[in-house]
């Protein structure tokens, strides 16, 4: 992560900045609505303004780490796996939150709302579109097309089936060894 070359971009539908921690549930929010997107990637540096000029963070940073890991846990639904870090540019700290969302989860709510990231800004998402995000990525009620995960092969139909004890299932299986999910 060359931490310069983000700074330099500014905020995009992926990244964002906050000036300070006290900024974290903005932050979460925007976090949220990056990882419901297609790409299902974010990052959110805490430390920069928004017109990209570093200002740090300061203070405890183990205790905002542990206060912002243990918000997230509270606040996300399904929890999410994030990574935090603490980079350094120009002689000041910057907090570094990004994650993604796996393949088997089909968005995510934020303190009990879903939101979507477009562009540099988030919204809340409606009824009709968590619906419609479970219909195309809920791989169980998808009707295709499937890529792989490793391979990236995409076919049009699942037709494989494997027996276990609760009956015929589908096989989401590739023969390279890699899962088929659905191809947004």
């Amino acid at each position: 992560m060359n931490i310069e070359r983000i700074i330099q971009a500014g905020e995009t539908q992926m990244v964002e900045f906050k000036k300070s921690l006290s900024q974290m549930r903005e932050g979460c929010k925007v976090l949220c609505g990056m990882l419901n997107t297609n790409a299902g990637t974010g990052m959110v540096l805490f430390g920069i303004s928004p017109e990209n000029d570093v200002v740090g963070i300061e203070g405890d940073l183990d205790s905002a780490q542990r206060t912002l890991v243990q918000h997230i846990q509270q606040k996300f639904d399904p929890s999410i796996v994030c990574s935090i870090k603490i980079k350094e540019h120009n002689g000041k700290n910057i907090l570094v939150l990004s994650a993604k969302r796996p393949n088997d989860i089909c968005y995510y709510e934020y303190n009990g709302r879903a939101f979507m990231r477009e562009g540099s800004t988030s919204r809340y998402l409606s009824f009709q579109e968590k619906k419609s995000l479970l219909s195309r990525r809920d791989r169980d009620h998808h009707n295709g097309p499937w890529k792989c995960d490793r391979c990236g092969s995409v076919i049009g139909m699942l037709v494989s089936m494997v027996i276990t004890e609760d009956g015929p299932q589908k096989s989401y299986r590739c023969k390279c060894g890699g899962d088929y999910w659905p191809a947004i």
